[in-house]
């Protein structure tokens, strides 16, 4: 018989054990572990979609005890309201916010009130300041003060590790030899190893069966079909 595969949801995983640290994240990780002793006030995390930014920032945020804003938040409250509670602030994405006028102006006043009062700001960017497309002059000058760590894309260490975490993120054991089947198969970033991972389990319950090298050898074809 046929099952349905429900699309239920998964929470994945954002503890500091959860985060795997390999040559390709070993720098950006460091940064996080030696703060608040840093040379700046700031740090910028740049990498690919679902490279681990913002699971690396979801660690600073505990680290610290920071804030994590919205952009609605950064547009509402002015910079002394929203260091009140803490002066670690931590705003993911931020490199969508190059081109609004107002945003930009917003941020440019957060950096310069956390570091008259000593805190900390952390960004999370695709790429570095200098390419993000900010306008503001004065504020783009000061994000390029801030040191920025790559997150790189997995290597291969990383690669097995995210296979085994994601599957266990839904409470799903693989066996070792279909994690080195697909390793040398799979997307080299995290965002096309979700992808799969979704599809194999979907496949997998569809089936009522494991996930075995047959049934990942199945789904790839049908990937590259």
């Amino acid at each position: 018989m046929i099952q349905l595969p429900l699309p239920l949801p998964h929470d994945a995983a954002m503890s500091a054990d959860d985060f795997l640290v390999t040559p390709c994240n070993r720098e950006a990780a460091s940064w996080v572990e030696k703060w608040p002793d840093w040379p700046s006030h700031g740090l910028i995390l740049t990498g690919l979609s679902g490279s681990g930014k913002t699971h690396l920032l979801n660690l600073w945020l505990t680290k610290s005890g920071g804030r994590l804003l919205t952009l609605p938040k950064l547009l509402a409250e002015d910079s002394a309201a929203l260091t009140a509670a803490t002066t670690a602030i931590a705003l993911d994405d931020a490199d969508a916010l190059a081109g609004n006028a107002v945003a930009e102006e917003k941020l440019f006043h957060l950096y310069n009130h956390i570091k008259t009062i000593q805190g900390s700001l952390v960004l999370t960017m695709k790429c570095g300041a200098g390419q993000a497309g900010f306008r503001l002059p004065d504020l783009r000058s000061r994000l390029l003060t801030f040191p920025a760590a790559l997150l790189g894309a997995p290597d291969d260490t990383l690669l097995e590790a995210l296979i085994v975490k994601q599957f266990r993120d839904r409470q799903v054991a693989l066996d070792a030899g279909v994690v080195a089947y697909l390793a040398p198969r799979i997307p080299r970033d995290a965002a096309g190893i979700r992808d799969l991972v979704d599809r194999l389990d979907r496949a997998a319950l569809a089936e009522g069966r494991k996930i075995t090298i047959v049934l990942a050898r199945k789904v790839l074809e049908e990937r590259d079909d």
